[in-house]
């Protein structure tokens, strides 16, 4: 039995060398060839600024306040539609724009916790894109552990509570880079668009010209982590405003639960020019859209 068990243990050794040297091999290679990094995990992207709201979030938190602060949370349809800078104008309250790409309530929550460590937070508003209420938060947690400077701790949380082989490697590569000496490569596009800070993307896309699609209604159910967010915005003393995204081709039906928030909606938003595609808005329609948003916001204060 013991001679199994040490037989395990030295393959699991073997394993775990083998896997980090791999990692420096391939760290290493990018000082040469971007191939081996491209093939194994993929380059690193600004798509979902990630980066850079980071870092900036990270600043922000620890100014100290001058009015009143609200954090907007939420996935794409929260950053890129979202006008942060247009709503502290209209509302006198500082917001920072804190989505990310497929930012699902369940990664809200989590970073919504580790916000409320940093800085006081007066207002929270929470974007709600019906279609990924129930995504688990796979996409968004590779986003925030291999695209941006999270704090480590929290990018562990993220690996131990989503185990998942390519997410532990792509945080390990990650750290592995820190320490070797190897050539950061960071795949960029245009089309993505271009953060302007406070954790805004303003997208420069073609407009829509016109959607032809038969217009549905779309149940937006309940669910257990908005309760969750609830809970933690009144334990922290933080107004909750909820805004359900506009989509083309949709009109939305809320939950009767619905009912003991307060809820910001915009079903006549529907101007295909000022959308790129069926959810997310150009530059023009962003600011468009948050100059509404801020009016609402005025009126709910």
């Amino acid at each position: 039995m013991r001679q199994f068990v040490r037989k395990i243990l030295r393959s699991l050794l073997a394993f775990v060398i083998l896997t980090l040297a791999g990692l420096v091999l391939i760290a290493l290679s990018t000082n040469f060839t971007l191939k081996l990094e491209q093939k194994s995990f993929g380059h690193m992207t600004h798509w979902g600024s990630s980066f850079a709201r980071i870092d900036e979030f990270e600043s922000w938190a620890h100014q100290k306040p001058t009015q009143a602060r609200g954090l907007i949370i939420g996935s794409s349809t929260a950053y890129r539609n979202i006008n942060p800078y247009i709503l502290s104008s209209a509302t006198h309250i500082d917001w920072f724009n804190f989505g990310s790409s497929g930012q699902p309530p369940k990664i809200s929550y989590f970073l919504l916790q580790d916000a409320f460590k940093k800085t006081k937070l007066d207002y929270v508003l929470l974007d709600i894109y019906p279609d990924i209420i129930d995504l688990e938060g796979l996409e968004s947690a590779h986003d925030l552990v291999y695209n941006s400077r999270l704090h480590p701790w929290l990018k562990t949380q993220l690996v131990l509570r989503y185990p998942n082989a390519k997410l532990l490697l792509r945080y390990l590569y990650f750290y592995t880079k820190r320490i070797i000496p190897s050539k950061a490569h960071v795949v960029s596009n245009p089309a993505y668009g271009r953060y302007t800070g406070k954790g805004f993307v303003c997208t420069d896309s073609l407009a829509l010209t016109r959607f032809d699609s038969i217009t549905k209604t779309q149940r937006v159910a309940d669910f257990e982590t908005l309760h969750d967010i609830a809970a933690l915005c009144k334990q922290h003393g933080t107004k909750l405003i909820l805004n359900i995204s506009p989509e083309l081709g949709k009109v939305y039906r809320l939950d009767p639960n619905y009912r003991k928030f307060m809820v910001m909606s915009s079903p006549n938003f529907k101007n295909p020019q000022h959308f790129y595609d069926s959810h997310h808005m150009t530059c023009e329609g962003a600011n468009l859209y948050s100059e509404s948003l801020g009016s609402k916001l005025v009126k709910l204060k």
